[in-house]
């Protein structure tokens, strides 16, 4: 519409209204519009099947299931079809609703600036409310604690976001009066910085697609996890503990004891062997996975019963507690009322694939056929217990007596004896269908699916980042084209070509390099709580190679401008000034 500026100024001078001409450009968009969205329709679908392709061979490790099949609803083909058209033939509206505040006689002469006043307006409306909002959330985010504040500290990065792209739109619309009084590169660089005023909507535009896809990006980069915990420690995912062990067929004996190793057909060396080893023993209820490796709906959760030992030993690390206690292992022997047990699950299953949250109860079925609920007074971060339910010994007993034995086990050992251990577990008790797995091994299981997802929002990001690198080569080839005029007066003047390209180039790098720091500053913000809450570091290198890479991108858009700019014949421009 903008390129087509005189041509709206001579229909309107001719006796044409402006809704006659703003009508025949909407029914022209409309056609191409609904062009371009079946194409893109066609180009979306062939992209979810490339992802479901991805989860077939390089991500199916982390799936579990190579059997997925790409499903198209024409109801969401519909939705995004009318979206599309209704967002470019609202983008079109917008823009005559620009260059209705202009005169005629501006239009004839092919000018689309407009400095108006409701822009300056909407800028310092838009700071305002930025900046109360991430006050508001950052008191919101204090009062509840960082650990259950992850979606506040979220809103103040994009609080921070929206306020930095306002103050550098009130920056653009000021008057930027004075001589430049630097030569050199660094009066290339503060004439590139005033510049980028010449036409505000297009720069402050171009900083919001560069700025925008670095907060995807960098936001969901950093949330990646890459394990590294110190699995020792008691308050990681293990909870100190290297080894666990499931068992098919239950175990009665203790395997602390020697006698119960003598029993059970352990050798002599095996047994010195286990002395410095301590097991944990769990009782277990068998039931539906609602780890995120569960691809399907549970029904009816798998539960632990946590003996006396654990509780008193304690351990791991929780990201909520429905109250405080010194020992949060504790809340699991509190009495909450007949047929109501405290239980405790990782935040991860409890959120994602039981949809509870903290204090709301889970309904089983115990051996009597009594319903009794699970109230959840504690979840676990980032856990090995992402597949059961825990509960008291004690109340397993009661309500599921018939379960003796032991199922599952913890397996504290030091690093040197893992490999032994597990070989010496694994020979004796194979007739119980003994299994023994590295806590690490457990928790990279459970990782690597929640890095799948993220891999597939990256993709996402990325495909954002190049739409928009595309939409930003074309907003600085016409930044390039329409400035002609004053380029050539500037080649005039004693400008080199090559100084010209180094101005234009300078320019658009000006505007990359703010939309980079203003995306990535909000970004690492909004992950804070992740990054304290987890322990987890973040992945410095590859997102410095990420924003490298942005980068590089922006400049190739920027460089296809310098050449558009040096193969145009300048002195042509001047003459028709």
């Amino acid at each position: 519409v903008e390129t087509r500026v005189r041509e709206i100024g001579v229909l309107l001078s001719i006796g044409y209204r402006l809704r006659q001409v703003r009508r025949r450009f909407l029914l022209e968009a409309l056609l191409l519009s609904v062009l371009g969205a079946f194409l893109g329709l066609l180009g979306a679908v062939g992209y979810a099947w490339l992802l479901i392709a991805g989860l077939q061979s390089l991500w199916m490790a982390a799936i579990g299931a190579s059997f997925l099949n790409l499903y198209v609803e024409g109801v969401s083909l519909v939705i995004g079809l009318i979206v599309s058209v209704a967002a470019i033939l609202g983008s079109i509206l917008l823009v005559f609703r620009s260059l209705s505040r202009l005169p005629e006689t501006s239009l004839l002469a092919g000018s689309t600036s407009d400095r108006s006043r409701g822009r300056v307006r909407l800028a310092r409306i838009l700071l305002v409310g930025s900046v109360g909002m991430g006050v508001v959330l950052i008191l919101v985010g204090l009062l509840s604690g960082v650990e259950s504040s992850a979606g506040v500290f979220f809103g103040i990065g994009t609080s921070l976001l929206v306020a930095g792209f306002s103050l550098f739109s009130l920056w653009l619309h000021r008057e930027h009066s004075g001589l430049v009084n630097s030569g050199g590169v660094l009066g290339s660089l503060q004439m590139a910085a005033r510049n980028s005023a010449r036409n505000a909507g297009r720069s402050l535009l171009s900083a919001i697609l560069v700025g925008s896809a670095c907060f995807v990006i960098v936001a969901v980069g950093a949330n990646r996890s890459h394990g590294g915990q110190d699995l020792e420690k008691r308050t990681s995912g293990a909870g100190g503990f290297l080894l666990q062990a499931r068992s098919d067929v239950p175990l009665v004996r203790d395997l602390n004891d020697a006698d119960a190793l003598f029993d059970l057909g352990f050798p002599d060396p095996d047994s010195e062997q286990l002395a410095a080893v301590h097991f944990t023993p769990f009782r277990a209820l068998p039931g539906d996975d609602v780890s995120c490796r569960n691809l399907y709906q549970p029904g009816s959760p798998g539960v632990l019963g946590v003996p006396r030992q654990q509780i008193d030993r304690g351990g791991f690390r929780f990201q909520g507690l429905i109250k405080e206690a010194d020992n949060p292992w504790a809340l699991l022997e509190e009495d909450l009322g007949p047929e109501v047990i405290p239980a405790f699950g990782d935040a991860n299953s409890v959120m994602w694939i039981l949809h509870k949250s903290l204090g709301e109860d889970i309904v089983l079925t115990n051996e009597d056929g009594r319903e009794i609920r699970l109230r959840l007074v504690g979840l676990l971060a980032r856990s090995i217990f992402q597949s059961e339910l825990l509960i008291s010994e004690a109340n397993f007993q009661k309500h599921f007596p018939s379960r003796s034995g032991y199922s599952f086990f913890l397996i504290d050992a030091s690093g040197e004896q893992l490999d032994q251990v597990g070989g010496i577990l694994e020979d004796n008790l194979e007739r119980f269908g003994f299994d023994v797995m590295a806590t690490s091994q457990v928790l990279e299981g459970y990782l690597s699916v929640e890095n799948t997802y993220l891999s597939t929002f990256q993709t996402l990001g990325g495909l954002g980042l190049l739409l928009g690198t595309l939409g930003l080569a074309i907003i600085l080839i016409r930044n390039t084209i329409e400035r002609s005029a004053e380029l050539a007066t500037l080649s005039a003047f004693g400008f080199s070509r090559r100084k010209l390209s180094l101005l234009v180039l300078s320019e658009n790098c000006f505007l990359l390099i703010l939309g980079i720091l203003l995306g990535t500053i909000s970004a690492l913000l909004a992950v804070t709580p992740h990054v304290l809450v987890s322990g987890s570091e973040i992945p410095w290198v590859s997102l410095f190679l990420t924003l490298i890479a942005v980068f590089a991108t922006g400049t190739g858009a920027s460089a296809i401008s310098v050449h558009v700019l040096s193969k145009r014949p300048l002195l042509a421009a001047l003459r028709q000034e």
